[in-house]
């Protein structure tokens, strides 16, 4: 097994000339990559960053993105991507309790990361794409720096990454990802998808600052020499032309992502018969969608299931072979499964209970928080929240989610987070925010709200307040104005608001006076 730095050196020597990311009509080889890493760990050293310091990478999903994340590998700093989409409130939040050093941004973020900056004078920030003023010209500092560097050596114990995730309690954890645990997901995964060296091509249309977008796709491919065709935002007929322009032999997408996929496929102008492996997850993919796309391409579309906990996917539907419907599929590798009651013991074959996830795969815990840690993580991996059964073969079935999760297109919103927001609004008595069915994304976000007898507030207005102070995909998409609560033991009965937008919108008519 090797560190990152190591799968980086050995592609270098084996691969050179092939290309690595393909952005548009921009091709970059192991060597130009090699190269501009070093460069890229060169400038930051020189600027002051040392092997352990915390870099966040506030950046879309470029090239640059992909090198600054594995620039901070050859100098031994530890990466720490931000969603693009993150406004001024969260990242500074995140800086401040993160005990990061310093940022990477480019052009379409530094008017943010430098209102944060403002206030972090110990912050050293880089920004890429031209000179912005109290900040470091990253593009000067790189072109001045040698193509060579001498890689930090690495530890299997090691920090490779941190991913800020906010829980269930609204505030961001640093999930703590170790180069064994990061080393040995990716190995189970190219084993389970049956990956040939130097064969693949990726096609990634999922964020690079997730763990979806940066370890389990960019990491993925280059672990096993691949090429990855990236592209920085969902763009429904250029990922059906790429897929078979560069003939794309693997993609990973969203559910929404296939609805869309499948919506626009014109058998005239596309052609998908180059995908041999295919996943999805996030949440549910409905079966018609699924059917039709693997009609369509003649490629299976495997189930998986995974976290940022455990670095990727843990879990696999096989490539090939039997299947079971509803099913997320097999442990791979080193992966295991149990299933525990409320007490943490086992529970029978077919009965549901919390998915404990164990195995290398698993990271160490929360940086700086070792309470979450210990709740979370336990003598058989990490608890994760969800409720499953095994079948008698071993096919893990999720059925629901205890945590209090939305996923919509496949984005994690944590209500919490998003109800914070709504009471800093005057005027919002009590609010709850709930998960609706849609066609397209899932779920998505509705917010319930209980407004103060004198106060005025309006579905635009509280939108406005939303979208100045969450990333987009958080802002719920519809807002309901209620008389009166469900609460019970002084907690909002979610569960009722949530069957009864099911039920249809004329359903919360019971909780409003007539």
């Amino acid at each position: 097994m090797e560190t990152l730095n190591q799968m980086l050196q050995r592609n270098l020597a084996l691969v050179p000339e092939r290309p690595f990311l393909i952005d548009g009509d921009r091709r970059i080889t192991y060597a130009e990559f090699g190269a501009l890493t070093a460069r890229m760990a060169g400038a930051l050293q020189k600027a002051g960053v040392q092997p352990g310091a915390r870099v966040a990478l506030y950046l879309p999903s470029t090239p640059m993105m992909a090198a600054a994340f594995w620039a901070c590998q050859r100098l031994g700093a530890i990466p720490a991507p931000l969603s693009a989409m993150f406004r001024a409130a969260e990242v500074s939040d995140i800086l401040t309790r993160g005990g990061i050093r310093a940022l990477i941004c480019d052009q379409s973020s530094a008017a943010t990361a430098m209102q944060i900056a403002a206030r972090l004078p110990d912050l050293l920030t880089f920004c890429l794409g031209g000179a912005v003023k109290g900040a470091l010209d990253f593009d000067a500092l790189i072109a001045a720096a040698p193509e060579t560097f001498t890689d930090h050596r690495q530890d299997f114990n090691d920090t490779s990454a941190l991913f800020f995730s906010s829980g269930t309690t609204g505030k961001p954890k640093a999930i703590d990802q170790t180069h064994f645990a990061t080393a040995s997901s990716l190995r189970d995964m190219s084993v389970a998808h049956g990956a040939r060296f130097g064969a693949e091509t990726y096609l990634c249309a999922v964020p690079l600052f997730t763990n979806f977008g940066l370890t389990v796709t960019l990491n993925l491919c280059l672990y096993t020499g691949g090429t990855l065709v990236l592209h920085e935002r969902w763009d429904t007929e250029r990922v059906l032309s790429d897929i078979a322009h560069h003939r794309a032999t693997y993609f990973g997408g969203t559910p929404t992502m296939y609805v869309y996929m499948v919506g626009a496929f014109d058998a005239d102008r596309h052609d998908l018969s180059s995908l041999r492996v295919c996943t999805t997850g996030g949440a549910p993919v409905p079966q018609p969608i699924i059917q039709k796309f693997e009609a369509l391409s003649g490629a299976r579309v495997s189930q998986v299931y995974g976290a940022t906990e455990t670095c990727g996917q843990c879990v696999i539907e096989p490539i090939s072979g039997p299947r079971r419907a509803g099913a997320a599929g097999l442990p791979v590798g080193s992966s295991r499964i149990t299933i525990v009651d409320e007490a943490g013991q086992p529970v029978p074959r077919g009965e549901v209970g919390e998915v404990v996830i164990g195995g290398d795969c698993v990271n160490r815990g929360y940086a700086d928080n070792p309470e979450a840690t210990a709740e979370s993580f336990g003598p058989d991996g990490w608890l994760s929240g969800d409720l499953g059964f095994l079948d008698e073969e071993g096919f893990l079935f999720i059925v629901d989610r205890k945590k209090d999760v939305i996923i919509t297109g496949g984005h994690n919103i944590y209500p919490l987070e998003v109800e914070s927001v709504l009471y800093r609004q005057k005027g919002v008595s009590i609010c709850a925010v709930v998960p609706a069915p849609d066609e397209v994304k899932g779920e998505i976000p509705v917010a319930i709200v209980v407004q103060d007898t004198d106060a005025e507030l309006s579905a635009d207005l509280l939108e406005a307040h939303c979208r100045a102070q969450l990333a987009a995909y958080k802002v719920p998409r519809r807002f309901e104005f209620i008389d009166t609560m469900p609460i019970e033991a002084a907690k909002i009965r979610k569960r009722d608001l949530v069957e009864a937008l099911r039920a249809g919108p004329a359903a919360l008519n019971a909780f409003r006076n007539n």
